[in-house]
């Protein structure tokens, strides 16, 4: 069985922050805790588009190019992919104007790994960027390569460093173009993609966005994308609420069910949940997993798990035992709110200082809960604390607002790894009253040795401001990663310096 344990807990009313503002429901978390699950035996068919646009000559060091690290990083993909057990087979696209079939479609062996490594090499940077014949010729391919192998499960990974500036532009245009017929992981590289427009390209229930701040965590964020490709525990996940309604972050919106594309093997998944009327809430999982018959041969079987509620612990003296669970997603619930918020509201200053005003506020609460019951050491804690203090500097920042749009699908999506850590101060404690100095985000020339940098300015908030405290998080992955993505990516980093 793929899922180890399902249950949700409500709350007794009592939290230290209303998150659904309404005093007639009940606020939950529903957790989702998955087994470890080997590497899937179903074939895999992957679709690399790759932009090798002239901006993907910029310098990220004083001797490398954005385009040599996408190069290593594809080839050490490649090389990681030859050692599965899993039949891999790839294409790779390259795109400008046009779109070059680099690798048409091949199944990676150990005996082909060095002819298509080879060929990776070849690629170079040149002309301007057409996301629209990009998207149309991955859809194309996909399609053609399902219809022949309708058993292969297909993934799209595109990655873009800048925004259309040729052919169609506008999300509507463009999503006419993906499919929700496979799974399509959009990656902005570096700090001149429009972040808007790849969130947009990703709210197909099939799709999801992740930024690469620095060039250093490329193998991170393809490495937790393939994880989810190779470790599928649950696949087609439905969450069914009775009587209740479940939260999206994505659309900002509680409804009655909520669709996952997939859930990895050996992690916890956490989902928000409301009802007025607790005695007749009813909440049901359903999805799709892989079996291995014995004769090697993959059947798909359908799951569906009826979720009931976790008990109440009783201390000796009868009473209900305080959770910090509980607490702890309400937090995250407004958190989201306003990340959401953020990145909604039309820019101005009356906005602007509103937005500001609500997550100080908000940063205060969550500051105060987390040092009276010591939980400021608490990884999703620590997480919520970095994620409002990164959105206070960025709200309304026209180059900052990439930093709240990869935070929010972070959060939301509960991924590995976490945009912007490293922009972050974490040498303070609850009774610092002076503030770590602000990050600014700049836009820098070409050939600029700290294009994915930016430099700090020393002005501190107002102390009454109460911003002192910053969460400390982990500079390469979040509070949500696990064993097995944290595997992947590092064994996929082992390739890195292999000679071709």
């Amino acid at each position: 069985m793929s899922i180890k344990n399902a249950y949700y807990m409500l709350s007794d009313n009592n939290l230290p922050i209303d998150p659904v503002c309404d005093s007639n429901y009940k606020f939950g978390v529903l957790v989702v805790d998955v087994n470890e699950v080997p590497v899937t035996l179903s074939p895999i068919f992957i679709l690399f588009t790759v932009d090798s646009t002239g901006s993907m000559s910029d310098y990220v060091t004083s001797n490398t190019t954005k385009m040599q690290y996408v190069i290593q990083t594809l080839k050490s993909i490649i090389k990681y992919l030859s050692t599965q057990l899993t039949d891999v087979y790839v294409q790779i696209n390259s795109f400008n104007e046009t779109v070059d079939e680099l690798i048409p479609p091949i199944k990676v062996t150990t005996e082909n790994v060095k002819d298509i490594t080879s060929k990776i090499n070849t690629i170079e940077a040149d002309g301007t960027t057409n996301i629209e014949n990009a998207l149309k010729s991955a859809t194309s391919s996909i399609h053609k390569h399902s219809n022949m192998n309708p058993n292969h499960s297909c993934v799209h990974i595109f990655m873009t460093d800048g925004e259309p500036n040729s052919g169609a532009s506008t999300s509507t245009e463009l999503l006419n173009h993906v499919s929700n017929n496979y799974l399509s992981i959009n990656i902005g590289f570096g700090t001149d993609h429009n972040a808007k427009l790849l969130c947009e390209l990703s709210s197909n229930s099939n799709s999801e966005y992740h930024f690469i701040d620095r060039v250093e965590n490329a193998s991170i964020i393809y490495g937790e994308s393939l994880h989810k490709v190779l470790y599928p525990a649950v696949n087609n996940v439905n969450i069914n609420i009775e009587n209740g309604a479940i939260y999206d972050w994505n659309t900002n919106e509680w409804n009655e069910s909520l669709y996952e594309n997939t859930i990895i093997g050996d992690v916890k998944k956490y989902y928000h949940i409301k009802t007025s009327t607790v005695e007749s809430l009813n909440i049901s999982l359903t999805g799709t997993i892989f079996n291995k018959l014995d004769n090697n041969q993959m059947k798909t079987l359908y799951l569906e798990e009826k979720i009931e509620k976790l008990p109440d612990l009783i201390d000796i003296n009868g009473d209900i035992v305080t959770e910090h669970t509980i607490s702890k997603f309400a937090f995250r619930q407004c958190v989201l709110e306003l990340l959401y918020k953020s990145i909604h509201t039309k820019i101005n200053k009356e906005n602007i200082e509103e937005l500001k005003s609500d997550i100080q506020s908000l940063f205060r609460v969550l500051r105060t809960f987390a040092n009276d019951n010591e939980l400021i050491k608490d990884g999703i804690i620590k997480q919520l604390m970095n994620d409002l203090y990164l959105a206070y500097w960025n709200v309304g920042n026209v180059y900052g607002d990439i930093y709240i749009y990869g935070r929010h699908t972070s959060q939301g999506n509960q991924l590995a790894h976490t945009p912007g850590n490293h922009y972050i101060s974490t040498n303070y404690t609850v009774i610092d009253i002076e503030t770590p100095p602000r990050p600014e985000l700049r836009r820098l020339s070409r050939h600029h040795d700290n294009i994915f940098n930016f430099d700090n300015i020393n002005t501190p908030l107002n102390l009454d401001l109460d911003m002192s405290v910053v969460g400390e998080t982990d500079t390469e992955y979040s509070c949500y990663s696990t064993p097995g993505v944290r595997n992947t990516t590092s064994s996929i980093q082992t390739f890195d310096n292999d000679s071709d």
